[in-house]
């Protein structure tokens, strides 16, 4: 698929090579990039160093606009790539000119994709940016589709949230501004223990609260800098000075709390065992909520809008088909457990 779609763009317009970087979810982190007619050996480095300091991943994640292409003359000057450690990875490409779009769909980043041109050819014309513009949002929803079909049991939307060292609120997602509401952010910070993950329900959902490392390669690598300086870098990459400068990043980095919601993921398993038992489609569905909420059979009824008298004659009726009297007999049927 992306030979094809790097081939693909190639026919529209020219250009020396490309690359797409996968964006975790989980962490907004870069990860390994397909490398379109470039050395697939720069991955390492760039993930684990440079990608810190790449003009279009040091955008603020809150102002990043899904499926729009920028060229990179547009965000850094050259005066400023000559004075960054960035400079020095460049040539590994190589090159000098660039188009870039962060791909997504339903609000969510997916990829980084860009392609490039080597010093001495021209830089990317208006043109050349709206093709990409066009492609960008068929090619995130593709992406999305894939994920879906690759992993749809565990497929989910996760929140993120960023705190500054005083608790400040930096950032959230879009996942986490429609969970979270407004003026309510540090509730998510205060249930965060010292260490480990927890656990906060928000409407009808409960979810998993972790704490998430800063990395080099993450999106949100611009708060770890914003006290380094607006410019790409302090020296040339060759001395003392952009070696403190990475430092500071790192201090930076440790100091920001990174938050993650990741809903837990209903025991569909249960629903797929129960189904080889020739339940009644009402049946299975009385059954599974009864044993994956943990609601009482009064609950039940008023979440299914039946009768607490229907609820039991389900549960009777499918106990009998399984052959269990009680509900964690069921359980220890179902999960293989040792009732002993």
């Amino acid at each position: 698929m992306l030979t094809s779609l790097f081939t693909g763009l190639r026919e529209l317009f020219a250009f020396s090579s490309g690359v797409l970087l996968p964006i975790e979810p989980k962490t907004f982190e870069l990860q390994e990039a397909f490398c379109f007619d470039c050395p697939p050996e720069n991955n390492v480095p760039y993930l684990q160093h440079y990608a810190a300091f790449d003009p279009y991943a040091r955008r603020d994640p809150g102002t990043l606009v899904l499926n729009q292409t920028v060229r990179l003359s547009d965000v850094a000057s050259p005066e400023e790539l000559d004075r960054s450690e960035f400079a020095d990875f460049m040539p590994k490409v190589p090159y000098h000119h660039a188009l870039a779009a962060v791909v997504g769909f339903d609000g969510e980043p997916l990829a980084a994709v860009s392609v490039h041109r080597r010093k001495g050819e021209k830089d990317f014309d208006r043109d050349e940016v709206a093709m990409l513009d066009r492609i960008a949002p068929h090619l995130g929803r593709a992406i999305a589709w894939r994920r879906r079909e690759a992993n749809q049991a565990t497929f989910a939307k996760i929140g993120i949230l960023v705190f500054g060292a005083s608790g400040q609120l930096l950032f959230m997602n879009a996942v986490a501004q429609r969970l979270i509401p407004q003026g309510s952010a540090a509730a998510v910070l205060g249930v965060l223990p010292p260490a480990g993950s927890a656990s906060l329900r928000l409407g009808c959902q409960r979810y998993r609260v972790n704490r998430l490392p800063w990395r080099a390669a993450s999106l949100l690598t611009r708060f770890s800098l914003q006290e380094t300086g607006d410019g790409l870098g302090d020296g040339n990459g060759q001395n003392g000075a952009a070696s403190d400068h990475w430092a500071v990043a790192q201090r930076q980095g440790a100091r920001l709390t990174i938050i993650s919601l990741e809903p837990f993921r209903r025991r569909e398993d249960i629903r797929r065992r129960l189904s080889h038992y020739g339940l009644s489609p009402r049946e299975l569905e009385i059954t599974a909520q009864s044993l994956l909420s943990g609601l009482t059979n009064a609950q039940l009824a008023q979440r299914c809008s039946i009768s607490e008298d229907t609820v039991k004659s389900h549960l009777r009726e499918a106990y009998r088909k399984i052959g269990a009297s009680s509900r964690m007999e069921l359980l220890v049927d179902l999960l293989g457990l040792d009732s002993q």
